[in-house]
């Protein structure tokens, strides 16, 4: 387990650059690491202006940086480029703050004119600073980040997919790992598995679900959690399955049905990797549970999905999934969306 500190630059309480810090972060802390933030707008101004390295929360502040193994960096575009905030900070470090430290540069803006800002003028600070190792980094448009009132982030896939790269490229430094290069799916080399939820395969489907509804809906309840159904509801005994396409040897898309009632399937857990979205394994996923609630003996899927995961009820449309809801209704105002599907006849009568 290493300590990533991670510094936030911005000066609002409420900002779409810390909301992609804390996307970030669930990342960090889902691969087991520690996390130590340091919050610039809440050191002391006068101090901070002043260069006085000397100050109790700024020597604290330092004191985080040099003990981590590695760091985030976060900063709003301001003026073409990063935050002053995080520039008097990083004027008072002493000189090789960050020797040997893997650093992630991330930015937020509302212009693709200042995509550019990492390299150009983030960058040489934190190479002049020593770091060891300063990945790619992104630049975040605003226009892809949407805030919810009261918490929760919704992320344009444009910004999702990179974001979630330039992280898993980060954590493959930070923990000695070759970074994997992502190839496209092909079909015929997919392999179909059942197994329990507790197996090690389904561990990384749980395990980005978690981060992807904590990120979305930014509350911490069951559903969140992922403990609102107990994992033995999808043993085959109990009358559920848990299906996974593994595609080289990993996991790269999932989904699992529960019993519902005597003739319905409940289908929960649909996930498909970042980094084979837009393949058509979703739809893959749903073909092979239905597959499998006819072996069970169902003659109807149900299944409900959050209103902020307009990609999830695309795909339940698309695979002939009827709504449950008014369709032209704001979404935040019904709560979790209900869609149903009969399973054809005939295709039960020939199994």
């Amino acid at each position: 387990m290493a300590t990533i500190a991670t510094i936030s630059s911005s000066p609002s309480d409420v900002s779409r650059t810390d909301a992609v810090l804390s996307y970030v972060t669930k990342r960090l802390l889902s691969h087991g690491h520690r996390v130590t933030p340091i919050v610039l707008r809440d050191l002391p101004a006068t101090p901070l202006l002043r260069g006085q390295a000397d100050d109790p929360a700024i020597a604290r502040a330092v004191e985080t940086l040099a003990a981590a193994d590695a760091v985030v960096v976060t900063t709003p575009v301001y003026k073409a480029a990063y935050a002053g905030l995080l520039k008097v900070f990083l004027d008072l470090l002493p000189q090789y703050a960050l020797r040997g430290k893997p650093v992630l540069p991330l930015a937020t803006g509302g212009s693709p004119a200042h995509v550019l800002v990492i390299d150009y003028a983030l960058r040489p600070v934190l190479t002049s600073l020593g770091a060891g190792s300063i990945g790619q980094g992104w630049f975040v448009l605003s226009s892809h980040i949407r805030l919810y009132d009261g918490g929760g982030l919704l992320l344009d896939p444009e910004a999702s997919v990179p974001l979630y790269q330039v992280t898993e490229a980060f954590l493959s430094t930070v923990e000695g790992q070759q970074v994997v290069e992502s190839l496209p799916v092909q079909p015929s080399a997919l392999e179909v598995v059942r197994v329990r939820p507790e197996d090690p395969e389904a561990a990384p489907l749980l395990a980005d679900l978690v981060v992807e509804y904590s990120t979305r809906y930014g509350r911490s309840n069951d559903q969140i959690l992922l403990t609102e159904v107990p994992p033995s509801d999808f043993h085959a005994e109990r009358g559920g399955s848990f299906v996974l396409l593994r595609h080289g040897g990993q996991t790269v898309a999932g989904g699992a049905i529960r019993r519902y009632d005597d003739e319905t399937a409940e289908v929960k857990r649909m996930w498909t990797s970042h980094l084979h979205r837009r393949q058509g394994l979703g739809r893959r996923v749903l073909a092979e549970l239905e597959v499998v609630a006819r072996d069970l003996g169902y003659r109807r899927l149900y299944l409900t999905t959050g209103p902020r995961q307009p990609e999830a009820s695309a795909l339940y449309l698309a695979a002939g999934f009827e709504p449950q809801f008014d369709v032209d209704a704001d979404p935040e105002s019904i709560g979790p969306l209900p869609f149903s599907k009969n399973l054809p006849v005939s295709l039960q009568v020939a199994s």
